[in-house]
């Protein structure tokens, strides 16, 4: 069976034993390859298929999953979510109905199926090729590959719901290692997208030279409280780590620090923060969520100030209000919550101008792990690599260091943020980020 086969079966079967169930199966298809001095090292074809039921029994769910579309294995599949609400809590949720859903386009190219592994390889050397002439302190070229990736979601539930959605996209990225005075540095550039004719070689192969170039000879700082201004390209790591703190289940479970903090000022009135599911140029676009409810814009932070949580239907249950079409689940798994788009809204500054905002700051350019940080308590403990500035030009690169705050106080410490987004396809948009100072040590 595929899976819409599978998921009729499986409501067909549902429907004679329960009265709510809602169902979710997902295909996942990528081709891809990854080559090592001018040789193909490793080629991967990797499929994943599978199908999830949620049932209610007096209210309490069960789930189960299998990843064998047989007539056998789903049907087993039903018994063991039947079995499993013996163990669980009921949850008062309503499931949600049929309804019109927003159309947006651009989420599946099905000129990507064109693309063959032929002319991935064929791209990835030209990346290469050009990468050792841009710099003859490129001593090395450790990662380098190419993957074309499509996928299919099915939704469907007791009242009628049965959505479809249909993604794919293409990808191909290098590491670069540069060597200078003893000491090596990696600078690494990928991209992302649905347009293979927008992928240049050449600019793909610069872009990671001049990050590990950057780097080179780098010279410690004094430990202490900088002016810190995180790029456009880590900011959305930044901000990402603590996504979850703006869920309605974790402020309900006491794991946020904005438990209280609902229509409270947390940042100043320059930074906004949205979930934005119809926006096809970023990745995580969808007109429906995990459980079926139709997503929709929510201004999460609107001028700095917290307006807006966000909610699957059991979070929204318990407070006694709407989904926002914020749950997030697979076929394997329960359901959580996400944003749809997560998006900072650009300022009116670039980053350049933003670097000439203080005599002396730090910027940061690359991070390195976040062990030390955690999105319940806001704590902050990062390494980090960067490049001294004064006087709004480049001194010298930084390692070595790392980078101390709350995640909250580094909201309310933000001076402004840059008006471009890294020009990566995902899913997280977040402009450079101008804090006011943050305890740096080495």
């Amino acid at each position: 069976m595929n899976i819409q086969e599978a998921v009729y079966y499986l409501k067909d079967l549902a429907s004679k034993k329960v009265d709510q169930f809602d169902i979710i199966a997902g295909h996942h298809l990528s081709e891809g390859l990854s080559l090592f001095k001018s040789k193909v090292q490793n080629t991967e074809i990797s499929e994943s298929v599978g199908l999830g039921i949620r049932v209610f029994k007096n209210g309490s769910p069960g789930y189960a999953h299998t990843e064998r579309l047989t007539e056998e294995a789903i049907s087993q599949t039903l018994d063991d979510a039947l079995s499993h609400t013996a163990f669980t809590n009921p949850i008062q949720i309503d499931l949600p109905d049929p309804q019109k859903l927003t159309e947006i386009e651009g989420l599946y190219n099905a000129d990507l199926k064109k693309i063959t592994l032929s002319d991935m390889t064929s791209f990835c050397l030209e990346i290469e090729k050009q990468a050792f002439e841009a710099s003859t302190e490129i001593e090395n070229i450790p990662y380098l590959g190419a993957d074309r990736s499509e996928s299919a979601l099915v939704i469907a539930n007791h009242k009628g719901v049965f959505y479809e959605r249909f993604r794919n996209n293409i990808s191909a990225g290098v590491g670069c290692v540069a060597e200078r005075d003893g000491i090596k540095k990696v600078g690494i550039y990928s991209k992302a997208g649905m347009d293979w004719s927008l992928f240049d070689s050449s600019f793909i192969a610069k872009q990671s030279v001049e990050r590990a170039l950057e780097l080179l000879s780098p010279s410690s700082i004094a430990k202490g409280k900088h002016p810190v201004i995180f790029s456009e390209r880590v900011a959305s790591g930044v901000v990402s780590m603590y996504a979850s703190s703006f869920f309605a289940d974790s402020i309900q479970k006491g794991q946020s620090r904005l438990q209280d903090l609902l229509d409270k000022k947390i940042a100043p009135e320059f930074f906004h923060l949205s979930s934005e599911p119809f926006r096809t140029d970023f990745s995580g676009s969808c007109v429906f969520d995990g459980e079926g409810v139709p997503t929709q814009k929510i201004e999460v932070v609107q001028s700095g100030v917290f307006r807006k949580k966000l909610y699957n239907l059991e979070s929204a249950a318990r407070d006694g209000v709407l989904s926002t079409g914020s749950a997030s689940r697979s076929y394997n798994g329960k359901v959580e919550t996400s944003f749809k788009n997560l998006v900072v809204s650009p300022g009116m500054q670039s980053t350049e101008e933003l670097l000439k905002l203080f005599p002396n700051c730090l910027l940061i350019v690359k991070l390195e792990g976040n062990s030390g940080c955690s999105a319940i308590s806001g704590e902050m403990s990062i390494g980090a690599q960067g490049i001294w500035y004064e006087n709004g030009s480049p001194v010298h690169a930084v390692d070595g260091i790392t980078l101390c705050t709350n995640f909250f106080d580094l909201l309310e410490r933000l001076v402004a943020v840059g008006s471009t987004y890294n020009d990566s396809f995902s899913s997280v948009k977040v402009p450079a980020l101008a804090v006011s100072e943050m305890a740096v040590s080495s």
